[in-house]
């Protein structure tokens, strides 16, 4: 009896010690090559771990794009620059990854819930002779909390082995398999890891596209930058059917005076409730 009974305790042992393990569990929302958006949750048993965030938020496209372009970095010793004219001083992300990645970026935070991560895996590709020979991998993590959105980055253009068969690493909060450093700023403050950043995204700092530039005496210049074309309106995500042309109009008005930086985005959020309640 006893001999049978050792088994069948260790298997619920092994049973009990599964049940209290968590798991990764992703949902796709953009993919283009290498480069991937997805969301990221914990499950334990059948149930998400619960994380506090204040998911979904929803941050215009151009936006996002603005708080892109204000993100510098210190790169990793050794780093061969390919883009900027100071090796201390480097955009976090080229214009063209920003272009690329702020709408998707939006819509994940906008789809995303309070047990879920944003997590973008930026893949930059070179060429020589016309063929693709090496490709670069910046990532970051991303979620909103008290009224906050962070940034944790994990790799900044980090040359991605030739082995293809390989999966790329994942960024996670508290990872930092490279040695580098943000930059804080104006509604950006940088936290103790100086890998990750908390941004006050309401601020009206990010109404206009800018980036740093570093002039030849050592001094720090911001220069304006146009990210996308103005004139396409940011996506609505979930807006009603049966909208008059009235309030279409009132909406289609709101935006550009959100996107000029003329309202806040509390007094946003408020008159479009308003328009879309018909009042």
């Amino acid at each position: 009896m006893r001999s049978r009974a050792l088994p069948v305790a260790l298997c619920l042992l092994a049973l009990g010690a599964s049940a209290c393990m968590t798991r990764p569990v992703k949902q796709d929302v953009f993919k283009t090559g290498m480069t991937r958006i997805f969301l990221r949750s914990e499950v334990r048993w059948t149930s998400p771990v619960e994380k506090g965030y204040s998911h979904p938020v929803v941050i215009a496209p151009v936006r996002v794009s603005h708080i892109l372009s204000r993100l510098d970095m210190r790169p990793p010793q050794g780093w061969l620059p390919t883009f900027g004219d100071d090796k201390e001083r480097v955009p976090a992300l080229e214009a063209e990854a920003i272009q690329m990645l702020a709408e998707p970026l939006a819509k994940a935070l906008a789809e995303a819930d309070s047990t879920q991560q944003v997590v973008v895996m930026a893949v930059r590709e070179t060429k020589r002779w016309g063929v693709f020979d090496h490709d670069f991998l910046t990532s970051f993590v991303v979620y909103a909390r008290d009224g906050r959105l962070y940034l944790h980055f994990s790799h900044f253009d980090w040359e991605i082995p030739d082995r293809r068969d390989e999966r790329l690493p994942e960024p996670s909060v508290g990872h930092n398999p490279q040695r580098f450093s943000l930059y804080p700023g104006t509604a950006l403050s940088l936290l103790e890891d100086r890998q990750s950043v908390a941004i006050d995204w309401r601020d009206p700092i990010f109404a206009q596209a800018t980036r740093i530039q570093v002039g030849p005496g050592g001094e720090l210049r911001r220069r304006e930058i146009l990210m996308e074309d103005p004139t396409v309106a940011a996506p609505d995500y979930g807006l009603p059917a049966d909208l008059s042309p009235e309030q279409l109009r009132d909406l289609a008005d709101l935006e550009e005076q959100r996107r000029a930086g003329r309202v806040t985005e509390a007094d946003y959020r408020a008159r479009r409730r308003d328009i879309l309640a018909g009042e």
